[in-house]
């Protein structure tokens, strides 16, 4: 029988920042066990380090550029296939829960997903207003209002409401009662513990529509594999986690972030990141950028505790000797380093690079691997485990066998793009970062030796003696987009008896119903 997989991912956290990846603090238990049960992937890199781009590239396999969802609260477009159509398509029944980002934030959350190839889906994103609020109003209603208090007053607000209640009104109220105070109280506005109790909270809420989905489906449906995506929000800003975990690690025990080189010159969209949220208000403060630690770490340690529910399940119901875990996250969390918070343009460490943790039958135990793996690559991975030879066009190389410890199966030196905006970077498998920021027709750059250089101290683009590198560099970036250009576009391709065909030679080869 095919394996299930469950694929499960967290919103803005990065590679660094956990245990198994050499994070000082013990907050994901969960993950550096499965980790060392499994394989861990110690370079991998969102191809867009924001949120609904990102997403978009894991979903189809395809570029920003190909895509078409450059940023939040764009659409991705129906005739770009997922994986979950293909793998649907290929007897997988397919589940979604929490954020896919997929939907612009002014707009209600749709009631299925089934468009994006999922058979089921529940969806709660960052403004928290739809399904989870309703199943507070419903089953907790002393809470309703301290729920309502943690939302986003999105424009629909004002039509979100039932009974003529103003919905926006009773918002303004439940913000200034509940939440409005701990941000005042607070050294900085955006951290603070959460009103609501860890068992209504919206990261507990996705943990239970994901164990729901398979508790029904391997009663209803036991000889059919299935795929289930659990999508937390957290521990995206803001950083609020509920008791315990608002207390559970000391701000004194905290690692302060990675400094800001001396004497770097700045680029302006730099500049205008490090007004991010009044961070710079803050950047130098070492007890915030302490209890900021704290509380994160927090928002890690309740996510690992939901993802332990998950492994305890599959050991119950005797699932986890054909059911494949991966963990992920869309993008990183710079946490201080370098004077940043949250990702986007500033391309450091812990705004690019992700974990990538996999755990199953097949996985080699004790795994790592140091080879470059993007966003891009899960839709082929997915595909691979699932058996399907014949997939849609993708940009991806699936790291499949990797896990299963053949980590030098791709012999090719491989470099990765990662974009945003009009920022440009390169990453290649020798350990160089180079970066392109395109500011009013002017380039500024930076470019890093990270072997040498991991914390990004030495930003040697402007450097005489480094020309000669520099200059490869900028080639090798330019044959990364040139290939995007030749890969097919699924809109292109031809249909054939109901089903979209690859074009081999004179043959056509069907890959998914159209």
């Amino acid at each position: 029988m095919k394996p299930n997989i469950i694929f499960i991912t967290a919103d803005q956290l990065a590679a660094a920042t956990l245990h198994s990846y050499g994070g000082s603090v013990p907050s994901s238990p969960v993950l550096d066990s499965l980790a060392a049960g499994g394989a861990r992937f110690d370079r991998c890199y969102a191809h867009v380090p924001v949120c609904a781009p990102n997403r978009a590239t894991f979903l189809t396999g395809r570029s920003m550029s190909i895509h078409g969802v450059t940023t939040n609260n764009l659409v991705l477009p129906q005739d770009v296939p997922t994986y979950a159509q293909v793998l649907r398509s290929n007897g997988y029944r397919t589940g979604g829960f929490g954020k896919f980002h997929q939907t612009p934030m002014q707009q209600p959350l749709p009631a299925t997903l089934k468009h994006l190839g999922f058979d089921e889906a529940v969806l709660t994103e960052d403004t928290k207003l739809g399904p989870w609020l309703d199943w507070i109003g419903e089953y907790h209603p002393e809470y309703y209002d301290k729920a309502l208090a943690t939302c986003w007053p999105m424009p629909y607000l004002d039509h979100y409401g039932e009974d003529g209640i103003d919905l926006r009104e009773r918002w303004k109220h439940a913000f200034e009662t509940f939440v409005a105070p701990l941000r005042k109280s607070s050294d900085w506005a955006p951290m603070y513990a959460s009103p609501l109790p860890k068992e209504l909270h919206q990261t507990t809420f996705i943990a239970e529509q994901g164990l729901d989905f398979m508790s029904r489906h391997v009663t209803q449906y036991p000889d059919q594999p299935f795929f289930c995506h659990i999508s937390f929000v957290d521990p995206h800003n803001p950083y609020d986690p509920p008791a315990p975990y608002d207390a559970m690690f000391r701000s004194e025990d905290m690692p302060l972030p990675v400094k800001r080189a001396e004497g770097e010159r700045e680029i302006p969209a730099l500049t205008r990141a490090r007004e991010m949220m009044d961070f710079r208000r803050v950047s130098q403060s070492d007890p915030v950028l302490k209890q900021l630690q704290a509380y994160f770490h927090g928002s890690v340690r309740f996510i690992d505790d939901q993802i332990g529910r998950v492994v305890a399940w599959l050991r119950e119901k005797e699932l986890d000797s054909n059911t494949i875990i991966v963990f992920t996250t869309d993008h990183g969390e710079m946490l201080g380093d370098h004077g940043f918070i949250t990702k986007g343009a500033m391309h450091y460490d812990k705004s690019i690079r992700c974990p990538l943790i996999v755990h199953g039958p097949g996985i080699e135990g004790g795994g790592v691997s140091d080879r470059l793996v993007s966003s891009l690559d899960f839709f082929p991975t997915f595909c691979d485990w699932a058996g399907i030879t014949e997939v849609p066009p993708n940009e991806g190389v699936s790291f499949a066998e990797a896990c299963a410890g053949r980590h030098h199966a791709m012999t090719e030196a491989r470099d990765l793009s990662i974009q945003y905006g009009a920022v440009r970077t390169l990453v290649t498998d020798t350990g160089w970062r180079l970066t392109l920021y395109n500011e009013e027709d002017r380039i500024y750059g930076q470019m890093f030796h990270l072997t040498e250089d991991p914390d990004e101290q030495i930003n040697l683009y402007d450097k005489d003696e480094w020309q000669t590198q520099k200059l490869e560099l900028l080639e090798r970036l330019a044959m990364i987009h040139a290939r995007e250009g030749g890969v097919q576009q699924f809109r292109n391709l031809p249909i054939h008896e109901g089903y979209r065909c690859l074009v081999d030679e004179f043959e056509l080869k069907p890959i998914i119903r159209n």
